[in-house]
């Protein structure tokens, strides 16, 4: 938790330079269908994150008071293609993560090394060079992960949220609704 706080510290106040937003932009650029189709797996996946409880809601609520075998049977199948769906879009997810991520990190790893041969002899007189190469290469991970892990991970929980919030305002509509419709007038 220490080093979160300096971290906080050391970044409060700062802005985000629009030049370097372009930069960024500009690598990304290639990979915007792949990333279009990343984050519309993201959002697909959220959305059928939040159905099971929905189904075991209408299994608690419905089947099982109604003794309603049919419709047992259909949540249970239900549940299992949700469950294969699920997986398929976590295989897509990450096809298109990796396509976006390691096309990224070659993409910046080639105009980070042409980078530093254009350097003058005497900025590798003062740099160290393992610092250079453990730079190179965590900065490279860095931007290649907050591209597809956080930008996957806010949306998918930013997805999940509204969902959540939508199905909570439908139940409580619903149950609203039937206690209305059950009360003598």
């Amino acid at each position: 938790m220490l080093g979160f706080r300096r971290d906080a510290e050391a970044v409060k106040g700062m802005k985000l330079d629009p030049a370097l937003t372009r930069r960024v932009l500009r690598f990304a650029r290639p990979y915007r269908w792949k990333l279009l189709a990343f984050v519309g797996t993201v959002i697909v996946a959220a959305i059928v994150a939040v159905i099971p409880p929905l189904l075991f809601r209408r299994l608690v609520d419905h089947a099982f008071p109604n003794k309603d075998q049919s419709l047992v049977t259909t949540l249970a199948l239900v549940a299992v293609v949700l469950a294969l769906v699920s997986a398929a879009l976590a295989i897509a997810q990450r096809w298109y993560s990796v396509g976006v991520g390691e096309g990224l990190i070659f993409d910046l790893r080639v105009a980070l090394y042409d980078h530093v041969q254009r350097m003058p002899i005497a900025f590798f007189t003062r740099t160290q060079t393992g610092a250079l190469i453990s730079r190179l290469n965590n900065d490279v991970v860095g931007a290649q992960q907050a591209l597809t892990g956080t930008l996957g991970s806010v949306v998918s929980n930013l997805i999940v949220v509204i969902a959540t919030l939508i199905a909570i305002a439908a139940g409580v509509l619903a149950i609203g609704y039937a206690e209305g419709v059950s009360r003598p007038s």
